[in-house]
C-alpha cells in the first residue's frame, strides 16, 4: 500500500493526502491517519488527492467524511480531488461526496480552492 502525504512545512500550509490506486478495507486506515496527522501537524488546509485511485469501494467515502468532519472541527478546509468520470467518480457521487464535499477535477484547482499556490 502506498499512501503519500505531503509534510507539512514549519510554517503550516496545505497538505495533501495521495490515495493509492486501490482503497479498500484493508487500507483504508492508513490513509485516514495520513489525513489526521496532517491535521494535527498544523495544516492551514487538506487536499485529498484521488486523481491516481482507480479503484475504491464505500472505505473510500469513509475516509473522505471521516476526515472532511476532522478537518472541520479543527477550522480546517477540505477539498477533494476527484476525476470527472470513472468508478471512483461514481462511488463518490452515489455516496454523497460531490453533493456535500469541495472538490475540484485536479490537484492545482484544489490548491487555487484553498488560496495557495499551485
Amino acid at each position: 500500500m502506498s499512501v503519500r502525504a505531503a509534510r507539512v512545512p514549519e510554517k503550516a500550509g496545505t497538505g495533501v493526502v495521495a490515495f493509492p490506486a486501490e482503497v479498500d478495507l484493508s487500507n483504508a486506515e492508513d490513509v485516514l491517519s495520513e489525513a489526521l496527522r496532517l491535521i494535527r501537524e498544523g495544516a492551514t488546509g487538506i487536499v485529498l488527492d484521488l486523481g491516481g485511485c482507480a479503484f475504491c469501494d464505500s472505505s473510500g467515502p469513509n475516509v473522505i467524511f471521516r476526515a472532511r468532519a476532522r478537518a472541520a472541527a479543527a477550522g480546517i478546509p477540505l477539498v477533494v480531488v476527484l476525476p470527472t468520470r470513472g468508478i471512483v467518480r461514481k462511488i463518490c457521487d452515489i455516496a454523497g461526496v460531490t453533493r456535500d464535499i469541495d472538490h475540484a477535477p485536479s490537484l492545482a484547482a484544489a490548491r487555487d480552492r484553498l488560496g495557495r499556490p499551485a
